[in-house]
């Protein structure tokens, strides 16, 4: 590269764009070459700003640094960082307004030209990082070119320890922190945690069990700003010193966890719980919780402890429905604890008007003034038949059925239940019962396919939430499932369950419908048989003949 070449253009671009005035652009262009040369390295765009506001030639100069930085990347080479840094500089009070309002870009804006003026490189770092926020690609990259210059500083010298996280950057900080590989000690957590980037961070998520060290470490150096913790794949118990501070929303997910008196200490905003068994500990079956949102997702396990929990201070209640029969749901709400109730959300699973019906003649609906009824495969039909029982929710203003399967007529419906009606999205009708019956099915879809094909389900009905068969294939057997997947059985001799007689009844019905039909017996009479094994000797029957 001629570097006087480079120079001269760099010269040029500014005085075509009207940030310097010049008496002799030539010679600044050729000052500028020889003092790079000199110096041996690329200069910064605010070493650059003081040279050319020395200069004889220049008469007034107004570039900002962030322009400079670009020009010289563009025209020479990418900036090196400075050899003798500036102080870090601080402003307590600017620092204080920060940490009370994160999410507050004007302050971010102030703290950057404060910092600009004494010299300090985080005050660039803040600025591109607020224009960044835009999106804008040369806005994007002109942050990550000022970041990478000065990574040893803003980072410590941790940058290569640290590709065990992602981290999210808003406003030229660490606004959010997701541990991709369980590799960092908790000592290098403490001293990352106390780095100036990461001094207004408000979220961590944990994809690893936590030990007691780690758990430390972060509750003792995390910002104050920290507000949104999530810990996954949780097992038997959280380590209680990260449950210590007061959390704008706690999200814990995994296996198992035994929750007992001191599990949550501390206030917390919105709690989510999705956890596979979730129990109260011994002697600690009655619990309270003092939280203002609870997402519950039930099954077999936790539906149990739901009704026994106290929850004074509760506005806002979601339940996932994945896991739990509807016949269930209506006696569940109907035992929960929650005066103080005015949003319901039911989600994530299937929801049927006569449960629904249920649901709306319990005290609770009389006061609910916000519904949710998301991703529940809710049809047209079912929500004209859910629309006759709106007397019971006689205080309702405002519904959201995002994520069904319903049309402009079903929208339409929904408005007589509330005046206020919001849908995100509609899918296409039928996705979601095939979606949950290929999960449902796992292993078993492959082999199951093979056998959904009416021809052999010429003796299958609906008799109300149950859909039952006599099969025909190579043998002949009796079975049924429940409409939402919950109780299912067959009289074949599979050791695998479901097994695929199960799976492929369920395809059918959604597939082609089954015509009413009374089951006449028959699932008591599967309901009684004894449970098959194959012998040692024997293969699975799933894989060989239908």
């Amino acid at each position: 590269m001629d570097r006087a070449v480079a120079a001269r253009k760099l010269v040029t671009e500014l005085i075509k764009g009207e940030q310097i005035e010049i008496r002799r652009a030539e010679i600044v262009g050729r000052d500028l070459a020889q003092w790079i040369e000199e110096s041996g390295r690329t200069p910064s765009g605010r070493e650059l700003e003081d040279w050319l506001g020395e200069h004889a030639q220049v008469t007034e100069l107004y570039a900002s640094p962030t322009l400079l930085d670009e020009l010289i990347y563009r025209h020479l080479a990418p900036p090196e960082a400075p050899a003798v840094a500036a102080a870090d500089a601080h402003h307590p009070e600017l620092e204080a307004q920060l940490r009370a309002d994160p999410d507050a870009v004007e302050p971010y804006l102030v703290y950057a030209d404060f910092l600009q003026e004494h010299g300090d490189p985080m005050g660039e770092l803040i600025a591109l990082g607020v224009k960044a926020a835009s999106g804008a690609e040369d806005d994007v990259a002109r942050f990550e070119r000022h970041r990478k210059l000065h990574e040893a500083r803003f980072l410590g010298g941790l940058a290569g320890q640290l590709a065990a996280l992602s981290l999210e950057w808003r406003n030229g900080m660490v606004c959010a922190i997701d541990e991709v590989a369980d590799t960092l000690k908790p000592s290098v957590w403490e001293q990352m945690l106390k780095l100036r980037v990461f001094g207004f961070v408000q979220a961590i998520t944990l994809r690893h069990s936590a030990s007691t060290e780690l758990a430390t470490a972060i509750a003792s150096s995390a910002a104050p700003t920290l507000r949104d913790l999530t810990l996954l794949n949780i097992y038997a118990g959280v380590p209680e010193p990260l449950l210590e501070r007061a959390l704008r929303t706690l999200v814990i997910e995994g296996f198992s966890l035994d929750l007992v008196p001191t599990t949550f200490r501390a206030p917390i905003e919105r709690l989510e719980l999705r956890v596979t068994y979730l129990k109260a500990a011994t002697g600690a079956e009655d619990l309270r919780l003092d939280v203002r949102e609870l997402y519950f997702q039930l099954n077999a396990a936790s539906r149990k402890l739901l009704g026994k929990l106290a929850l004074p201070r509760l506005e806002r209640l979601e339940l996932g429905l994945d896991e739990i029969p509807g016949d269930d749901l209506s006696e569940l709400v109907k035992q929960l604890a929650v005066a103080n109730a005015t949003h319901l959300v039911l989600c994530d699973g299937r929801l049927e008007p006569d449960t629904f019906a249920a649901i709306a003649k319990l005290p609770i609906a009389k006061r609910i003034t916000k519904l949710g009824l998301t991703s529940l495969e809710l049809t047209d039909e079912m929500l004209a038949a859910m629309v006759k029982t709106r007397g019971g929710f006689k205080s309702l203003v405002e519904l959201d059925v995002s994520f069904n399967e319903l049309s402009r007529d079903g929208l339409a419906a929904a408005r007589r239940l509330a005046p206020n009606v919001i849908s995100t999205r509609q899918h296409k009708r039928g996705s979601g019962m095939e979606l949950r019956v290929r999960r449902f099915a796992g292993s078993r879809l492959q082999v199951a396919e093979g056998i959904a094909d009416p021809k052999y389900w010429k003796r299958a009905g609906v008799d109300g939430n149950i859909r039952w068969a006599r099969y025909s294939g190579d043998a002949s057997y009796e079975l049924y499932i429940s409409r939402d997947l919950s109780r299912y059985n067959c009289s074949c001799p599979s050791s695998i369950q479901p097994c695929k007689h199960v799976v492929a009844l369920a395809l059918v019905d959604e597939r082609t419908g089954l015509r009413e039909a009374p089951a006449e017996g028959l699932v008591e009479r599967v309901g009684e048989r004894p449970n098959y094994a194959l012998p040692d000797d024997a293969a699975s029957d799933d894989a060989s003949s239908p």
